[in-house]
């Protein structure tokens, strides 16, 4: 066991709060600390946002992508994935929008074996090697994130009615009104 003095614990707590006050300081003065603002025309997903689902969604619908919808397959699907993502719960939507924001910083992208570019440059390979080494990485969180985003992008895909005849649904039930006996 390590034996620290009373000098040396508070020398410890004042240099660590320097270093928080520095940190936070220049992500003021950065505008890292900023909230960044939805996309026009979304209620949940911001440009960056936009950027890394749009990259992903070819590599999870690799044979469906962009099925039906054709040119528009893109910016419906993406305004598919905001209307999910505005039904989650709280909780649940601040988790993914933690990730997004990850996935939107170079540096942290970076680590988390993403591509070094933007997101915009990103092609289908480096989309599918990225989900790739989250789908086989030893880290559980990794796997988690793997799952989250190919559902995520699936059911936003498949839920357009556009997209029933690719997996052989034919939409949901017709109501028949029952005639009123007199």
């Amino acid at each position: 066991m390590i034996e620290t003095s009373r000098r040396g614990f508070l020398q410890l707590g004042a240099t660590g709060t320097a270093a928080l006050a520095i940190g936070s300081g220049l992500a003021t003065l950065t505008g890292c600390s900023k909230k960044p603002a939805t996309a026009q025309g979304y209620k949940v997903l911001r440009e960056g946002d936009l950027l890394f689902l749009g990259a992903l969604a070819p590599a999870v619908l690799v044979k469906a992508y962009p099925g039906p919808l054709g040119l528009d397959a893109r910016e419906r699907l993406l305004k598919q994935l905001d209307s999910v993502l505005n039904t989650l719960q709280g909780h649940a939507r601040g988790e993914l929008l933690m990730m997004f924001d990850l996935m939107n910083s170079a540096p942290l992208r970076l680590a988390t074996g993403a591509p070094w570019g933007s997101w915009s440059e990103a092609s289908v390979k480096d989309a599918d090697d990225f989900l790739n080494s989250w789908k086989h990485s030893s880290l559980q969180i990794k796997r988690m994130g793997y799952a989250g985003l190919c559902k995520l992008i699936s059911i936003s895909w498949y839920t357009q009615p556009e997209n029933f005849p690719t997996t052989g649904y034919p939409g949901p039930p017709v109501k028949i009104p029952t005639p009123v006996s007199a």
